[in-house]
């Protein structure tokens, strides 16, 4: 039964495709010549970029958190030393900017696999930390500028940014590199 079936499906698909040709033709006879010689195709362009060397992604990471960690290091010393309030509000709206482009550099490089999970960890602790930097640069008073800066370093990743440097070999986060 199955014979005649598969043998009629078989003509069927021929004559529709156009492969069986008319009675008298060859194969060759049915087949339209070229009307221009055959190109190469453009390979595509569109690829998946690789993620960065394990030494791409160290100095990136670097060059990533220098202005986050050096407007840090400016807020606590102005903190510190007793600045005025409007002096710290304004170091602390440079610390909540600089968090801000921290964290769309860190989600925009292709880190290496095994440095992923920890920059994801570190985004998530910014992003916390980012709703109290931005209420310290609105404090009007000193103990609430103080209040919102403390628990913004709750918020510091440390943990994160401590295995993010030892899976590129970078020496332990000291703050007077950035002082």
């Amino acid at each position: 039964m199955r014979g005649p079936l598969v043998a009629a499906a078989v003509a069927v698909l021929l004559a529709v495709t156009g492969c069986a040709g008319m009675p008298g033709q060859g194969v060759a006879d049915t087949v339209p010549a070229p009307t221009t010689a055959p190109s190469a195709r453009p390979t595509s362009t569109l690829s998946t970029p690789a993620p960065l060397s394990q030494e791409q992604a160290a100095r990136r990471y670097l060059a990533i958190v220098k202005p986050y960690n050096i407007a840090l290091e400016r807020l606590e010393q102005a903190i510190n030393a007793g600045r005025p309030v409007a002096t710290v509000r304004i170091l602390a709206a440079e610390v909540a900017s600089a968090n801000a482009a921290h964290m769309r550099e860190l989600r925009a490089t292709l880190w290496p696999v095994d440095v992923r999970a920890p920059v994801r960890e570190l985004l998530a602790e910014s992003a916390r930390a980012q709703v109290h930097w931005r209420r310290a640069s609105r404090a009007t008073t000193r103990s609430g500028l103080v209040q919102a800066v403390l628990k913004a370093v709750e918020h510091d990743g440390a943990e994160a940014a401590g295995r993010i440097r030892r899976r590129l070999d970078l020496s332990e986060y000291d703050e007077r590199d950035y002082s």
